[in-house]
């Protein structure tokens, strides 16, 4: 039996074994909205895929040299962000190791401006970046105000930035550059996604005053935010925008993004929160965006509306079946939900896609009428994993 020299493999075979071997799905589906994808992202994968990246490079030499890029593609600033910085700087081959860089995730800790030296480490490493496509500023895992705000720090241009998740605090964002939200969204004219989180203040309003224009931004994903920034967010000029994803229930906040945004938006999500039971969101966004042609929401988060019979423009629902961790006696909500998409009018409903683990629900009766009336109205009822496995037009 003849043996191959796997030497003489070329170098794209390599690479696309090593990309299969250490790439996690989320970490660079830079501006892809897909149903869910946001509420179950960086769940241990990452941590998985850096070990094996690691392994990698300490195979041999030609496996270093054509993997060292892919290390870091994606980079947590955590200890060691002088190390880090210098390696940033460093050429391989023929690239700088900091033009590899994809992903970014920069702590505050990192840009505080306790001296007016305090974040040169932190710009260096953003200077090194070149072909940065996300940005991550965290939530602060401790007090807030353990870090000092005392300086102004510099801005700095992202030209190739698409996706930016954002953690706002007031104090970070009175030393401005690249602390304030507004201002990295000035130098961020090719962003097609923003998530935003945090409270914003009335004293930091002065920081927001001028006008932003997100010509290319396509996906707005609201996170834990106050009726104050749900306001400042309205008055942006965002003339791509055409998916939202929202986190949590915002009282009369989520109205108002309806009522600014809502004509334009073609697929609304809501996520994996209870609050979503307390009220009924799905009614008032029905009725403030008609136009939106997609809906996403987990039938044990989400409380079941009253019937819908005014237009709507609705062509296609995902339905994510995770369960709720503190309760356990809401099994009727299932059943619930089906009533209502069963004898609401939906004329342009073609496609009800299920997400997650349905196998304690597609055996009940309520479940196949439901699937029945669907399909007599040429609504197909499918499962998100095999789309050529559907439930319609089945012996049930």
């Amino acid at each position: 039996m003849s043996r191959y020299d796997h030497r003489l493999l070329p170098t794209e075979l390599w690479l696309s074994i090593i990309r299969w071997a250490t790439f996690p799905q989320s970490t660079f589906a830079v501006s892809t909205f897909a149903p869910f994808v946001a509420f179950f992202e960086r769940n241990g994968e990452d941590a998985q895929a850096l070990t094996v990246k690691y392994a990698v490079i300490q195979v041999c030499r030609l496996w270093r040299d054509l993997a060292l890029g892919i290390l870091y593609e994606d980079i947590r600033v955590r200890h060691g962000a002088d190390a880090l910085a210098e390696a940033l700087g460093k050429t391989h081959g023929d690239r700088q190791l900091g033009r590899c860089v994809r992903r970014l995730e920069l702590p505050y800790y990192h840009t505080g401006t306790a001296t007016q030296k305090s974040s040169d480490i932190a710009l260096q490493i953003l200077q090194s970046c070149t072909g940065l496509e996300t940005l991550v500023r965290p939530f602060m895992q401790g007090p807030s105000d353990e870090v000092r705000f005392e300086f102004p720090i510099r801005s700095h241009p992202f030209p190739n930035l698409k996706r930016l998740e954002w953690w706002h605090y007031n104090h970070a964002t009175r030393s401005g550059g690249i602390n304030s939200l507004t201002d990295v969204l000035h130098y961020s004219p090719n962003l097609q996604y923003l998530a935003v989180g945090g409270e914003l203040w009335i004293s930091s309003t002065n920081y927001t005053s001028h006008l932003l224009r997100l010509p290319v931004l396509t996906t707005l994903r609201i996170r834990r935010i106050n009726f104050l920034f749900i306001r400042e967010i309205c008055r942006w000029q965002l003339p791509s925008l055409t998916n939202v994803i929202v986190e949590a229930p915002l009282e009369i906040a989520l109205e108002t993004i309806w009522e600014v945004f809502g004509s334009r938006l073609c697929t609304v999500e809501f996520g994996r929160h209870l609050g979503f039971l307390l009220t009924d969101q799905i009614t008032l966004l029905l009725r403030g965006c008609p136009q939106v042609k997609q809906f996403h929401y987990f039938i044990y988060f989400t409380s079941a509306p009253p019937v819908f019979n005014q237009p709507c423009a609705l062509q296609c629902i995902c339905l994510h079946s995770h369960p709720s961790d503190m309760f356990s006696d809401f099994e009727q909500l299932p059943e619930q939900h089906f009533s209502f998409l069963s004898q609401s009018s939906f004329p342009a409903l073609r496609r009800i896609i299920l997400y997650g683990d349905w196998t304690n629900i597609t055996p009940e009766s309520y479940f196949k009428d439901f699937v029945k009336t669907m399909d007599s109205r040429g609504c197909l009822v499918e499962h998100s994993r095999d789309t050529s496995s559907t439930y319609s037009g089945m012996q049930l």
